[in-house]
């Protein structure tokens, strides 16, 4: 049963119950009743109005409230997406929360190791830049201690040449005459002042001490050869054969010892050199006259001059050999990387020069204790591999070379 006619029901008992409970009358006018029925009807059409009217809004109560509950039902999945979507929201701010958080704190260790890392950079700089310091003030220091030695070098050397020779000439079996430029034979004078003259056979031969600090001693040798043969150009009291003495250290540098100028021989030697030359000079001189000489002497003497001669060119050949190879060595050594090469540099400027006392040099000035010494590298208990001397052999150096019967 709808509601409408529940209503219906009602209002039918209730019009019911007006006609049955009113006194009855013994008689009902017709009129009365016509009115009184047109009265209930009228009433009934306006409650049935009514009714219609309190259906229509009953009607429209419940399609609101049934819009209602639909958008109820749609609020509530929609809310309960949110709740959803919000419990994951908040999941994932939470999961974000930690992400960001172990971010900032790696970013935070990052920085710390990135700030040390500038620092340990910053103490391996200022490190580096007090090595190249200590590196750049020991190599100046290395130059400047070179470059003095070296200027000492040069600056003993003429006085320590004159004296040797001034020796030597002394000696009983050489006995020379000497001059030197502060003590010149009569007819010398004007700009020739030589260091040293030795007279031989009524000439006099030029021992020249040279003294050098330049770069390049070959030009100044090459200088002094053509300026040399000008001074002496013409002049028959000086011997056609001149000897420029430089020190050993220098001959190395050396690629041409041997010079011909205008009908002179030039002649660069190491200071060992002298005792030989004047030997050579002294069993010449020995005799009057050169045509006079024994042809068994005259071989000697020529067989001594052509192994001299023979021994400082081979020896010059062989330092400028060892030098030229020790430089493709070091060309070879620029390849390397760079750090090694730092390395190198480093434990190379902490090295130093090799030191001879003039007492050891002056013991092997002697030609026999050279001879004990060779023998003493090439015997057996040397620690010589014997292909070295296989390869000296195939050069050319069959045997090592022995004082000269004329030198004993």
């Amino acid at each position: 049963m709808n509601i409408t006619n529940f209503l219906l029901a009602i209002l039918v008992v209730g019009i019911a119950w007006v006609i049955f409970s009113k006194p009855k009358k013994e008689a009902w006018d017709e009129n009365q009743l016509i009115e009184e029925n047109a009265r209930f009807k009228a009433e009934l059409s306006e409650k049935d109005r009514k009714i219609g009217q309190l259906s229509k809004e009953m009607e429209s109560e419940r399609t609101k409230k049934d819009e209602f509950a639909g958008k109820n039902k749609q609020l509530f999945a929609e809310i309960t997406s949110l709740k959803a979507e919000n419990k994951s929201v908040l999941k994932e701010k939470e999961t974000i929360s930690e992400e960001l958080a172990g971010f900032k704190a790696e970013k935070s260790r990052k920085e710390k190791e990135f700030d040390s890392k500038i620092q340990k950079m910053d103490e391996i700089r200022n490190a580096l830049e007090d090595e190249k310091k200590r590196i750049r003030r020991e190599d100046e220091e290395r130059e400047q201690r070179e470059k003095e030695e070296r200027d000492g070098m040069w600056a003993q050397h003429e006085d320590n040449v004159k004296a040797k020779l001034a020796e030597l000439c002394k000696l009983p079996q050489y006995n020379f005459q000497t001059y030197d430029n502060k003590n010149l034979p009569e007819g010398f004078g004007g700009k020739f002042k030589p260091d040293f003259m030795v007279e031989f056979l009524g000439q006099y031969v030029i021992f020249d001490a040279k003294v050098s600090r330049s770069d390049n001693l070959q030009n100044y040798v090459n200088g002094n050869v053509k300026s040399t043969v000008e001074k002496i150009s013409k002049d028959s009291k000086i011997y056609p054969m001149v000897f420029f003495v430089v020190p050993n250290e220098a001959m190395a540098t050396l690629t041409k010892i041997r010079f011909y100028e205008q009908s002179y021989e030039f002649f660069v030697i190491p200071p060992e050199a002298m005792v030989v030359i004047l030997a050579a000079f002294k069993k010449i001189s020995s005799y009057e006259l050169a045509e006079q000489l024994d042809p068994r002497d005259r071989e000697n003497i020529v067989n001594l001059i052509a192994e001299f001669d023979y021994h400082i060119n081979m020896r010059n050949a062989l330092d400028i050999l060892s030098s030229q190879s020790g430089v493709s060595v070091l060309e070879k050594a620029n390849t390397l990387r760079k750090d090694i090469k730092d390395e190198i540099g480093l434990k190379k400027g902490k090295m130093r020069l090799q030191q001879f006392s003039p007492t050891e040099i002056r013991t092997l000035l002697d030609a026999k204790i050279q001879q004990d010494k060779i023998d003493e590298l090439t015997s057996p208990k040397a620690a010589i591999p014997q292909e070295n001397i296989r390869r000296l052999k195939s050069a050319g150096v069959d045997r090592l070379p022995k004082p000269s019967p004329l030198l004993t």
